[in-house]
Order: structure tokens, then sequence, then C-alpha cells
């Protein structure tokens, strides 16, 4: 067809990554989705479990021992996104405050290697932001890449 038409824009909402967690007791089914956020070139950061009927959740508890590895696997999609996505934002914070907290200690344990390839941000409840700091209550992060 060759009539005149509009620039259009195909919307893109989620970016999802899926993968298992395994243990000699179980494997759960896990997924990473980076979902638009409200200011450009922003994306929110969730990490969720597959349940059986396909339904996503951020609260359940798989216990399969491996968040180590869970992590190292998440920080490796961090960094795929960011290959493909070099102007991006993303942000992340815990679905309740025992998972904020650990999310908190998993950077401060890991931070000179995190800092190696990002930059990452503490943003408080006062919606004021800083560089990271370990032992410091964040209401949310932000990673910016290098």
């Amino acid at each position: 067809m060759d009539e005149p038409y509009y620039p259009y824009e195909r919307p893109v909402t989620e970016i999802r990554y899926d993968f298992l967690s395994s243990s000699q007791e179980k494997e759960v089914r896990k997924r990473v989705i980076f979902t638009t956020a409200d200011f450009r070139n922003f994306y929110n950061l969730a990490l969720l479990d597959v349940l059986e009927d396909s339904s996503l959740s951020d609260i359940t508890e798989s216990r399969n021992k491996d968040m180590k590895i869970i992590m190292s696997t998440v920080i490796r999609i961090v960094e795929d996104f960011f290959e493909a996505n070099p102007d991006k934002v993303v942000t992340f914070k815990g679905s309740d405050e025992r998972r904020q907290r650990l999310y908190r200690l998993i950077i401060s344990r890991d931070l000179a290697e995190i800092q190696k390839e990002f930059v990452i941000l503490g943003i408080s409840k006062a919606g004021i932001s800083e560089p990271f700091q370990p032992n410091q209550p964040y209401e949310f992060f932000v990673i910016l890449r290098k």
C-alpha cells in the first residue's frame, strides 16, 4: 500500500526473562520483568515466582536455598538488559520490608563488584537520592549503567 501514513510507536511495556531455580527438593520457575515506569527511560524491575497456575507472585517464599545464585542471575539479567537498552534507568524495591532489607544487604555485600559496571542510588522516603550507602534504609533503589 502506497498511501501516506502517520508515524507510530509500538509501545514496549514489558521485557521479561525466565529461569529455573533448582535444588534437590524442587524446581521453581522465576521471572524477571522490566516494565515501563511513569518517567521516560525508567523501568521497574520485578523478581517473581511463576506459580503452577501460571500466575505471578512477588510474595511467595520458594526457600530453595539458592538466593545467592538467584541474585547473581538477576545481576546478569540486568547486565543483559542494559546491553540492549544502554540509555535506560532501572528502579526496584522489595515487595515487603523483609525483602527490601535483603536487597539492601545483598547490594551492600557486593557493592564494590556492582559499582564496577553500575551506579547504584538509594532513594529515601523523603524522595532524596544519594549514592547507595550500606546500612541506610531506602524506599527504593536505582541502577544506572556507567
